[in-house]
């Protein structure tokens, strides 16, 4: 028996009684369990998202057995703090692997939801949380050097290319602020233009690494003032 601690992101139904839990893990990285049961014994409740618990778990295979479990602490978010979480385990779910193998995963989950409790903006949130999130799953992201490893100028415009980095504009098509690009690094405050620029890049970057996939929670989002 194993006791770690999880964070459910995804729940689906197996079966007439049972659960299947897509879990980031402390320590380890993204597991799934089977909670056996759930829905005939009234004496186990099942898991809920954006609530941390410590969990008895076995097994070999690439499923674990749920054993017992613990709450940890309860999160109440609201409304449009729960949606984003939504929007969080959907791209999490996306850009991780069953057993992937990623020790700081749980940390950056857990982190990025206490975030959302004291967000002053949850675009920037948003940002945050993408950016580690593809960093973690081993995508190269950078934004303060350029492709020819020169450092951003804030005052000049540049074109993003995916696995390449901040590329100096040649034209006006598709380009970034410098401005942005150092905000989104962690160097440079950001402004109403630097959210509304970083936003959109980042959204053309996920959808670059999630493609030919779909995020459903944006349909969502598009109708909530962030």
């Amino acid at each position: 028996m194993t006791s770690s601690d999880i964070y459910i992101i995804k729940t689906t139904p197996y079966r007439e009684s049972s659960n299947l839990y897509e879990a980031i893990v402390k320590d380890i990285g993204k597991m799934t369990f089977i909670h056996k049961g759930i829905k005939t014994n009234n004496r186990r409740n099942a898991l809920e998202l954006f609530t941390p618990y410590r969990v008895n778990w076995s097994g070999k295979g690439n499923i674990k057995f749920l054993r017992e479990s613990e709450i940890l602490e309860k999160i109440n978010f609201s409304p449009t703090q729960n949606i984003l979480g939504m929007y969080f385990n959907e791209l999490m779910h996306y850009l991780t692997k069953n057993d992937f193998q990623i020790e700081k995963l749980y940390t950056h989950y857990n982190v990025s939801l206490l975030n959302l409790l004291k967000s002053e903006n949850f675009l920037i949130s948003l940002n945050n949380y993408e950016i580690g999130l593809l960093i973690l799953t081993g995508h190269y992201i950078i934004f303060d050097t350029d492709s020819d490893d020169r450092n951003i100028d804030v005052n000049k415009k540049y074109n993003y290319v995916p696995d390449l980095g901040p590329k100096l504009s040649l034209d006006n098509k598709d380009v970034y602020m410098g401005k942005t690009m150092m905000a989104l690094s962690g160097q440079h405050s950001y402004d109403t233009e630097c959210i509304r620029e970083s936003r959109v890049l980042m959204k053309r970057l996920i959808d670059y690494y999630i493609q030919p996939k779909k995020i459903k929670t944006r349909e969502i989002l598009k109708y909530i003032s962030l």
